[in-house]
């Protein structure tokens, strides 16, 4: 077979990426210094893996550099950066002098060859990085990965986690899934065991994977990814078409990182104000209006027990779970645009309804009716919207209402959104389809076409549509199948691939809102891990890598 994609161009996007990525690592450092962590400690387990992020950027990036590919004399300060990273692992168990050395080293091996960067192509854009679209997909999906495996280095150098329950915990963070694998003794607390700048990574994690890390890089690196970065724009959203607020694809990139940055910071103040520290409430806005659930405590929302907090995060997990386009249209003067929306109005419909039916399902198995509609909207629009978060043990609740939420984690919310899941507008054509379908079989010659918010869907988008939701039900099955054969039971095995592919985060049975993913094998983990990467990039851009065709011409 004879390879026609164009690798070079893939390595040198991943490399940008990762060059952005690594910037992050500053964020739990200053947080470590706020704390006043030990220092040692803080410089492994985020400058070391800050370095090797970096590093490993610029040789990817140089790489696929046609330009510097040619001067020789580049690959000597690639040696020199790869025996850099290959001397961390021995320099751990070096004295201290030792350490300290080689993290110097590295740092000034990192300074030098951003400069080299910089000086070389910061203001000339880089041609070789016009990706084509099967180039941009690669990117995206092989870059994920690489993302989720650089960011979980914190969790492993800093001790907290093994490799594969780091790697978990990276990609449901990015994936903003919310399952985890953190485990506390009875009695104890997140923060109890591990540090405050671990758990703001965790949190960050998802914040950053909410809008997108592709996105922001298009913001950041489009002079130098140049076209390359409308594809790739357009391959983390595969599935659905992208709508462009501005000409330029970077503008409307900026534009959504913007509106996501200000509903943030507005959160963050909301919950400092409602009770929370200024701590908590950083870490929760962040993985809130990114749907994605992760909390700084064991008990989830639950620790609080505050109503206040509960309808912030209520507002907030239904901010993230809605299209940022129609945000940006009623935050410019257009309101209205939400109404008129069918979408959104089929969005807080299947909110409203689905809340209705736990309630009721509370209320007459002798629960409270304040608690019932309490616990029930809180927790209803935490699994529709894919956050994740919990305010009570949902696992403990009558049928009627664990099969609606099991329900509502496949649905999800809007395209456009943070939330994972099918996504309502696709959900709302599925149940149009069933309706022409069964009108057919009265009239059988009569012309039905679909519609939706007053346009005539073309039977491409239809068809599109019906591929995607028999792939995501076929990938769901096989995945099953294959956790059941790890010991867990059916329960288990199925709202565990559910909850992960949906990215909502707690399931049922041995995933519940009580449990955490730590039992589950290794395997498991690693397929479950699959699982949210394929939820997160909405099963096309995965899938895609498997085709020979994407190689060759």
């Amino acid at each position: 077979m004879k390879i026609t994609l164009r690798l070079r161009a893939v390595s040198g996007a991943i490399g940008l990426i990762l060059l952005l990525f690594s910037l992050t690592f500053i964020l739990p450092m200053l947080v470590a210094v706020w704390y006043s962590e030990n220092i040692v400690t803080t410089i492994v387990s985020y400058l070391v893996p800050m370095i090797i992020t970096a590093n490993i950027g610029l040789i990817l990036w140089l790489i696929g550099n046609e330009a510097v590919i040619k001067e020789k004399k580049i690959f000597i300060a690639i040696g020199l950066g790869w025996v850099v990273m290959m001397a961390f692992p021995v320099a751990m168990i070096m004295p201290m002098g030792a350490q300290m050395f080689y993290v110097i080293a590295g740092c000034i091996l990192t300074i030098i060859l951003i400069a080299i960067f910089t000086i070389l192509r910061f203001f000339e854009r880089d041609r070789s990085l016009d990706l084509r679209d099967r180039e941009a997909f690669v990117t995206v999906g092989v870059g994920w990965i690489i993302i989720a495996f650089l960011g979980s280095l914190p969790y492993v150098f800093s001790g907290t986690l093994g490799y594969v329950d780091a790697f978990f915990e990276t990609m449901s963070g990015f994936a903003t899934c919310g399952s985890t694998v953190l485990t506390v003794s009875n009695g104890m607390d997140y923060l109890n065991v591990y540090s405050h700048s671990i758990m703001f990574w965790r949190a960050l994690t998802q914040w950053l994977g909410g809008m997108g890390i592709i996105v922001l890089s298009v913001v950041v690196l489009a002079r130098i990814m140049g076209g390359g970065g409308a594809k790739l724009f357009r391959a983390e959203a595969a599935g659905h078409r992208v709508t462009r607020l501005k000409p330029r694809i970077r503008e409307t990139a900026s534009i959504l990182w913007k509106i996501y940055l200000l509903f943030t910071v507005v959160q963050i103040i909301l919950l400092a104000v409602a009770g929370m520290s200024v701590y908590d409430a950083v870490c929760h806005s962040f993985t809130s209006i990114s749907t994605g659930g992760f909390s700084t405590h064991y008990s989830n929302v639950e620790y609080y027990n505050n109503p206040v907090i509960e309808t912030i995060m209520i507002t907030f997990m239904i901010i993230g779970g809605t299209s940022f386009i129609l945000h940006y249209n009623a935050l410019t003067g257009k309101p209205m645009e939400l109404i008129k929306d069918a979408e959104f109005r089929f969005y807080l419909f299947t909110i409203i309804t689905g809340t209705a039916l736990v309630t009721m399902s509370l209320i007459m198995n002798n629960y409270p009716v304040l608690d019932s509609l309490r616990y029930g909207a809180f927790n209803t629009v935490s699994i529709n919207t894919a956050s994740g978060f919990s305010s009570a043990n949902f696992d403990l609740w009558p049928v009627p209402a664990k099969i609606v939420l099991i329900g509502l984690m496949f649905v999800g919310g809007c395209v456009g959104s943070t939330a994972g899941g099918i996504k309502i507008i696709r959900t709302l054509i599925l149940l149009k389809m069933g309706k022409r379908e069964i009108q057919k079989v009265i009239r059988p010659r009569a012309v039905m076409p679909i519609i939706l918010g007053g346009k005539t869907l073309s039977e491409d988008v239809v068809r599109n549509i019906s591929s995607f939701f028999l792939l995501y039900l076929v990938t769901f099955a096989a995945a099953t199948v294959l956790l059941s054969f790890t010991g867990l039971d059916a329960v288990t095995s199925s709202t565990a691939v559910a909850t992960t592919m949906g990215t909502v985060g707690p399931g049922l049975g041995g995933v519940g809102p009580a449990h955490t993913f730590a039992h589950i094998s290794p395997l498991g983990k690693i397929l479950l891990s699959m699982c949210m990467w394929v939820g997160r990039l909405e099963v096309f851009t995965c899938l895609i890598l498997f085709l020979p065709g994407t190689y060759k011409s």
